[in-house]
């Protein structure tokens, strides 16, 4: 007979009885460990876990989380020694072994490091380690409380999850897990695992060793004093005999307790009381196919936003360029963005970024990309670009955008582009807003009010005419109609003198040459007031997809 997950109910009945399986899952997705004979560089990934090394982190645990002080405690001892007189089976999920290559600075020079760790394509992978060993009830809950406070497993960044399956539990492998067992020959990967010795075999082994060793001390000793006409005495000798038992531990635990360094430096090949085990990697347990999205990946159509950071040229990056060339620095960027799109990931035309249809007619309705100048960190210097879009963007424009990495301005001849983050327009206002460094104004092209004033200088579409409906309030309230904002309560139009106080003169306000110009190249400012409050980004007006024509939200007692 057999359960819903398709395991033979008389091997859950034995594996209950006689077995410990411990369930480990991997919230990283990610596990990295070299295995105890390699280098890091070499790229080898010691999979499955050994013994030894679940071992010593088990032990690893009870010193740092129970308050082990000296040695473990009997209950957990007895536990532990059980579990290294076998060597487990292990049910392995599905992964792909990968790698990442960087650069180390080290002391005087940089070091090429290779990182080589399997990756987990599956949400709940597990990793079963079965123990063919019999706790009575207080060595099981010694061994849950180990368990349960693992928290890595390998390196420190294999972030690790552990539990002590029950008797109940032990139904939930599911079927398709893929196992292999010590010794066990198949059709697979053949690795080397080091392993605990029995106790009977670890103690024979020590005997006959430190016999050897202490022989050969001794003799060494009484050549010495046979040299300079002297005798070994018998204190001396069960000195010297005694002496010749350090390097060798006194029991298994002992062994699998021993500092790394110390065996090393004492000139052990490996761990003193350890054994090399076989074990057969089924192919299958290997998947080579390229990696699936992890389910907890945010979808690439729900971002409406990408947030690009700008750095300069000089020690610490900080020559940016000024606000009052925004426009020139925005439109550099979107033609830069547009050929990536098309000459590099060779995405042909991406209307979100083009603002045309593919028979090469302007799309109305502002349907393409806005590129916003912010000075999140002040001093009135672009240090940040978010480029919006009210539909949001594309996986294509998205990996577009994220690859610039080079432009320029004026007097700056290199600026360098990093992708800082995506998302929502208001999810990025409220984790900018927790930054020390953001200037609370720079922020304020990205927040919600009901009053909205000047950040860049507006410069309208039209002819501005005295009356009508070419008015300059005329012409925002169209426009912000046009865009769905409901119609302002109040607009309040900036004198000279206030846009000089508040920076807002000397922008440039003409795209570059070839391209639409604006009626009339001069520059206004305004306030505006909602009856609610609105969302932005509120841009309007002239190359307003360019920087120009943006409103920032003021708080009310500001007004």
């Amino acid at each position: 007979m057999q359960n819903a997950n398709g395991i033979d109910n008389r091997y859950l009945q034995k594996v209950s009885a006689k077995m410990e399986t411990i369930a480990i899952t991997f919230p990283a997705k990610r596990y990295h460990a070299t295995p105890w004979d390699a280098h890091v560089n070499e790229g080898r990934i010691e999979w499955p876990p050994s013994p030894w090394r679940l071992l010593r982190a088990l032990l690893a645990v009870g010193y740092n989380k129970l308050g082990w002080i000296g040695e473990p405690s009997d209950v957990a001892k007895s536990a532990l020694i059980k579990l290294s007189q076998v060597n487990p089976s292990y049910g392995l999920p599905k992964a792909t072994e990968t790698h990442t290559r960087h650069y180390m600075p080290t002391k005087d020079k940089t070091a090429k490091v290779f990182d080589a760790f399997l990756r987990f394509n599956e949400a709940d992978a597990r990793l079963y380690v079965r123990f063919d060993a019999e706790l009575d009830a207080d060595e099981r809950k010694a061994l849950s409380e180990l368990v349960d406070g693992l928290t890595y497993l390998g390196r420190a960044e294999s972030w690790a999850e552990a539990r002590l399956l029950s008797s109940n539990d032990i139904a939930e492998i599911p079927a398709s897990s893929t196992w292999c067992t010590a010794n066990e020959r198949g059709a697979g990967r053949t690795v080397r695992l080091l392993s605990a010795m029995a106790s009977s075999e670890f103690s024979s082994w020590r005997s006959e060793c430190v016999t050897v060793a202490a022989d050969a001390l001794e003799q060494t000793e009484r050549h010495k004093l046979e040299a300079k006409g002297k005798t070994l005495s018998p204190a001396a000798t069960k000195k010297v005999r005694d002496k010749a038992t350090l390097n060798y531990p006194d029991d298994l635990l002992c062994a699998l307790q021993l500092e790394t360094s110390t065996w090393q430096s004492q000139g052990w090949p490996q761990p003193p009381g350890s054994r090399w085990v076989d074990y057969c990697v089924p192919d299958s347990s290997l998947d080579q196919q390229p990696l699936k999205p992890l389910a907890t990946s945010p979808r690439l159509e729900t971002f409406e936003a990408v947030l690009l950071a700008i750095d300069g040229e000089g020690k610490s990056g900080t020559v940016r360029p000024l606000m009052t060339r925004a426009l020139p620095l925005m439109e550099l960027l979107h033609s830069e963005s547009i050929r990536k799109a098309t000459k590099e990931f060779h995405f042909g035309n991406l209307l979100e970024l083009t603002g045309k249809a593919n028979d090469g007619n302007v799309l109305h309705g502002h349907q393409h990309a806005h590129w916003f100048p912010l000075s999140l960190y002040g001093q009135r210097r672009i240090d940040h670009v978010l480029v919006w879009r009210k539909d949001g963007f594309s996986g294509q424009s998205i990996a577009t955008l994220s690859s610039i990495r080079w432009a320029y301005a004026k007097g700056i001849d290199r600026l360098s582009i990093n992708l800082a983050g995506m998302g929502s327009v208001s999810e990025m206002a409220n984790q900018l807003g927790i930054v020390p460094q953001c200037d609370p104004s720079g922020l304020a092209p990205l927040s919600r009010g009901c009053i909205w004033q000047s950040t860049t200088p507006l410069v309208f579409r039209k002819f501005v005419h005295k009356r009508g409906k070419k008015t300059p309030e005329g012409q925002i309230r169209e426009e912000l109609v046009q865009r769905g904002f409901p119609a302002p309560i109040r607009i309040e139009l900036w004198s000279s003198s206030k846009m000089v106080e508040d920076h807002l003169k000397g922008y440039v306000l003409n795209r570059r040459q070839g391209k639409q110009q604006p009626p009339c190249a001069a520059s206004w400012a305004a306030t505006i007031e909602f009856a609610s409050p609105q969302q932005g980004p509120i841009c309007l007006g002239y190359a307003s997809h360019f920087g120009l024509g943006l409103f920032s939200a003021i708080e009310l007692q500001q007004r």
